[in-house]
């Protein structure tokens, strides 16, 4: 039975490394709360044999098989570059 007051927490379909295109399958992760995901984004997570790599490929609203949640984004952010200020010639 589910909480009505609770939110419910957004899932991740993700494949490993490892997999092939025609023999994956993908695994449901929890989305830690704050994490903005998108299809293609890489994160960590825990296996069996530690921490690994994994791709998302799908963001889903729930899943009865997500048991764990993602560790954190292994691939950073994007950063907007930082512009240089401009040099005028009316600077001393």
């Amino acid at each position: 039975m589910t909480d009505l007051l609770t939110p419910a927490r957004a899932v991740a379909a993700i494949k490993f490394k490892w997999q092939k295109e025609g023999d994956a399958k993908t695994y449901d992760y929890f989305v830690p709360q704050g994490l903005e995901l998108a299809p293609g984004d890489k994160v960590m997570v825990e296996t069996k044999r530690g921490e690994t790599e994994v791709e998302v490929v799908e963001i889903k609203a729930e899943s009865e098989m997500a048991s764990k949640p993602i560790l954190r984004r292994a691939d950073p952010a994007p950063v907007e570059p930082e512009t240089a200020p401009v040099k005028s010639e009316w600077d001393f």
